[in-house]
């Protein structure tokens, strides 16, 4: 599919690394010095204050890649080995009552040959690269995705400074995590969907599993889409990352993930298990509107909810089957709500949807629908900076979200609507031309 034939665009849309570094102007310089400045200042000054007693989740990525130069990859997932090496490391955290434990490392082996070379430099100047490797992702974001012809370099100059003043993203900075490497392979899958590179976009998606739990949307879609050569490139790719995985720790552990997960879901949150009362999902909401209730009916109830807007999900997509910057949009919002597991930096990967719908808004008359889609996005700014608990946060962001993403069903529909419309007239067009 080309670029232009997108749902939802009656403009021609080019990509975005066409449309970027020969045409800059003004605002792209200022929004770019601006956001370099920005990122020097949180990493100077503001992650200092933040972590000041504590290790940053940088540490179990450092650790774990320590244990594959050592030769003790097999012993990742290993909780014991995983402890004695942060004691030699001076990576552990400490618990309320004193003691020391270790975050787990739950994520696949194959993101171990990003990690293990970066774990050959000291904690602090390895931890200063991933940094570094993190803002030049965000810094690409804008000029990889598509774009519409007649964007202004406002709009790119938007994308940059976005991350900036995004609180979820600014977590995902500091606390090291994966979630903008993430981001940045939602927006790379996008940008090679819409060019029709199926293929590339398959192989994309198999290292987006290094989160399992946010890729059950993205799944569906491509379903729905029919995007088969896409879905058997991840399962290629899928296979390749396997062998890779055994080569840096063997194939024991390779196998060992899935335990790994089931052991992290129910290790105790003070010893570096999950938070559910922190999760801006619906997991995290219904655990805290229902604190008293038994864990299986929670997970039950999420579970079966899960299930009914996965539904709603497929029939708003079937109804629009092509891809679109609302439908991908509403797909990676769903995939934030419906995750078993997601923290507040997880939700860095909602900057894909609002550089996406500022570029839309930008190009579009304005209208009540815009004015909804705009509050739902300014939403998300300002709710993490509230000064109240994390589980209000996370119920705050849940609503947002919520909000967010039926606004972005309505906008599919009403593309879907227009696009039909358009193509009856061109078929009326057709046949009065030609006088049938």
């Amino acid at each position: 599919m080309p670029p232009a034939a997108i749902a939802g665009t009656h403009r021609p849309i080019e990509n975005g690394m066409n449309h970027g570094f020969g045409n800059t102007r003004i605002p792209i310089y200022a929004a770019a010095v601006a956001a370099i400045v920005a990122y020097v200042f949180i990493w100077t000054w503001f992650k200092p204050i933040v972590f000041s007693t504590t290790k940053s989740d940088f540490s179990c990525f450092y650790r774990a890649g320590r244990m594959v130069i050592a030769g003790d990859g097999a012993k990742i997932y290993d909780l014991e080995a995983q402890l004695a090496y942060d004691q030699r490391l001076g990576t552990t955290f400490v618990d309320g009552q004193g003691q020391q434990f270790s975050l787990p490392f739950v994520f696949p082996p194959y993101t171990l040959a990003l990690f293990a070379p970066l774990s050959c430099l000291p904690y602090r100047a390895a931890e200063l690269v991933w940094y570094v490797a993190n803002v030049g992702m965000l810094l690409a974001l804008p000029f990889l995705l598509p774009r519409r012809v007649g964007s202004s370099d406002k709009a790119i100059a938007a994308g940059l400074l976005a991350p900036v003043l995004f609180i979820p993203a600014v977590l995902a900075l500091m606390q090291g995590q994966t979630s903008i490497l993430l981001l940045l392979l939602f927006a790379m899958a996008f940008a090679t969907l819409a060019e029709g590179q199926e293929i590339a976009a398959g192989f994309i998606l198999a290292f987006a599993m290094l989160k399992p739990q946010l890729m059950l949307t993205v799944l569906l879609a491509l379903v729905i889409w029919r995007r088969w050569r896409t879905l058997a490139a991840m399962f290629w790719t899928g296979i390749a990352l396997l062998g890779l995985s055994a080569a840096i720790v063997g194939w024991r552990s390779t196998v060992d993930y899935p335990r790994a997960l089931r052991e992290f879901n129910h290790l105790s949150g003070a010893l570096g298990g999950e938070h559910p009362e922190s999760m801006p999902n619906l997991r995290g909401t219904i655990h805290i509107l229902l604190p008293r209730w038994p864990e299986a009916a929670v997970i039950g109830i999420t579970v079966a909810l899960s299930i009914l807007l996965l539904t709603i999900l497929a029939v708003l997509l079937r109804q629009s089957p092509a891809l679109s910057r609302s439908s991908y949009s509403l797909v990676v919002v769903t995939a934030c709500l419906l995750s078993y597991h997601a923290y507040l930096h997880d939700d860095a990967l909602l900057l894909l949807p609002i550089i996406l719908t500022i570029d839309e808004l930008q190009c579009r008359r304005w209208t009540i629908t815009c004015t909804v889609l705009a509050a739902a996005l300014g939403t998300l700014y300002v709710l993490p900076l509230l000064p109240t608990s994390l589980s209000a946060t996370a119920i705050q962001m849940f609503v947002a979200m919520t909000m967010l993403a039926t606004v972005l069903a309505l906008e599919m529909q009403n593309a879907g609507r227009e696009s039909v419309q358009e193509a009856r007239q061109q078929v009326f067009a057709a046949a009065v031309f030609t006088g049938h």
